[in-house]
């Protein structure tokens, strides 16, 4: 009975204990803290536009726990801020007078990049443009000479193309007219189709005065006959030797005051028209021809 009775009263005492210790959820707190950063390490990646709330939501939350409070994903509920979103680049104009000293936001010029692709003729081609354009650009004789056909020359000539003819003239050729009188005709320098205006191509003989300053003498001799040389002659562009610089400039000016209808068709030219359209141009241009500063690289949208 005795010890009956106090094992009894052991047993009482084990119920009471159980009932009054503080429970211990440690353990279990922190195996949940564990599962949950495991869900975020092992998570598939989300795309940039998800946010923490529909992250959360996409596992199943232990009971108990809030939503991950170090997410690194925005709230669903905020919207994204006007500064946060990306601007376009602000397009500078391009101001010719203070360009060396402000770069100015630019358009592809596919012009420059078809020439870049030409080898060395390309290049020659390319830096006697940039000069005209400069000239263009600039207020001075010259370019009032063209406005009176165009009222913004360097837009127009800005679209020009051009070409490498090579299987052009080489020879220059004498032919008689006549009374002891030849004529000298030599291989022609470039052409462009009259008035034809925005985007016109220019077509440049890789034999000729724009890249050479001798060409050997043909006779030309209608009646038939052997073909006759007679030694190198110098060519020429206007006043300037062939494959000079101010040749090359002084020629594009020409062709484009064929391009925009300014100068009067010389092609096939056997009575000195050409020679007079290059004296027209050299007359509002020449000071502009022969100046000495170096050409600027023109990038400006057109």
């Amino acid at each position: 009975m005795f010890t009956a009775r106090r094992s009894v009263q052991a047993v009482v005492i084990l119920l009471l204990a159980s009932f009054c210790t503080p429970p211990a959820f440690s353990q279990s707190a922190q195996f949940l803290s564990a599962e949950a950063r495991s869900l975020r390490l092992h998570s598939p990646s989300l795309p940039a536009s998800a946010c923490s709330d529909n992250a959360v939501r996409s596992f199943s939350t232990p009971s108990g726990l809030g939503p991950l409070a170090d997410s690194p994903l925005p709230p669903c509920d905020r919207s994204m801020s006007s500064t946060s979103k990306v601007q376009p680049a602000a397009v500078t104009p391009c101001n010719l007078s203070t360009q060396a000293a402000i770069p100015c936001s630019a358009s592809p010029d596919i012009v420059r990049d078809d020439l870049n692709t030409m080898g060395k003729q390309g290049h020659n081609i390319l830096r006697a443009r940039d000069k005209v354009l400069e000239i263009l650009h600039s207020e001075n004789a010259c370019t009032d000479w063209y406005r009176t056909k165009s009222a913004d020359p360097a837009a127009v000539f800005r679209t020009v193309t051009f070409a490498l003819d090579r299987g052009g003239d080489v020879y220059v050729r004498r032919i008689p007219a006549g009374d002891g009188i030849d004529l000298i005709r030599n291989p022609y320098v470039a052409r462009v189709l009259q008035g034809e205006g925005l985007n016109s191509t220019v077509t440049i003989n890789m034999n000729g005065a724009f890249f050479f300053p001798l060409a050997n003498v043909l006779d030309d001799r209608f009646e038939g006959g052997p073909i006759l040389f007679r030694g190198a002659r110098n060519i020429q562009v206007g006043p300037y030797s062939g494959g000079s610089f101010h040749a090359q400039v002084l020629a594009l000016l020409h062709e484009f005051g064929h391009v925009i209808d300014l100068l009067p068709q010389d092609q096939g030219d056997y009575e000195g028209k050409s020679r007079h359209n290059t004296e027209e141009v050299l007359r509002f241009c020449r000071a502009e021809v022969e100046s000495k500063d170096a050409p600027r690289t023109f990038l400006a949208s057109r």
